[in-house]
């Protein structure tokens, strides 16, 4: 409506992305990305946690001072697992509109605590603390992952305006 009263407007592209339904790699590696940086300057995915940048976390979860793994190392391991949760919320959000797509995605976050918990609890039940922090964490990567990936795929281009200028 408003369009057709301001001269030189153009709309702005299609919200609709390219191929609705199939995943778009490179949008899933920078979901994973973004959510994996974000919470690693956020470990427990909350400014006010008491971690910080410099903790050794791992999605959330703290890790005793006597495993001693470098700092960097810590950090990678957290950034692989970001991807391969980046990549799971992508594939399970392709289709969905932005406001479905980040709602799956927290409950995604959900699941994919309970299988860490699991993990965890199987291969290294030493780490298992403070699990509701580490439910948290992962619900907020849910979100922000699916929030990225829907907010990084490339979208078809908008068809040419239909009026002419005056």
């Amino acid at each position: 409506m408003f369009g057709n009263m301001i001269r030189g407007f153009k709309s702005g592209s299609s919200t609709e992305p390219e191929g609705h339904n199939r995943i778009q790699w490179n949008a899933a590696l920078g979901a994973g990305l973004i959510a994996g940086l974000i919470l690693l300057v956020v470990p427990r995915g909350s400014p006010w946690s008491s971690l910080t940048f410099f903790s050794p976390v791992i999605m959330g979860r703290a890790l005793p001072s006597n495993l001693e793994l470098p700092l960097l190392a810590v950090w990678s391991i957290h950034l692989l697992v970001s991807l391969l949760y980046g990549f799971i919320i992508s594939t399970a959000v392709a289709g969905l509109r932005f406001e479905r797509a980040v709602v799956t995605g927290g409950l995604l976050g959900l699941v994919l605590y309970v299988l860490n918990l699991g993990l965890v609890s199987l291969a290294l039940p030493v780490l298992r603390a403070n699990e509701v922090s580490v439910a948290f964490t992962h619900v907020v990567f849910g979100l922000l992952a699916a929030g990225a990936y829907r907010g990084l795929l490339r979208r078809k281009p908008a068809p040419p305006s239909q009026h002419k200028p005056a």
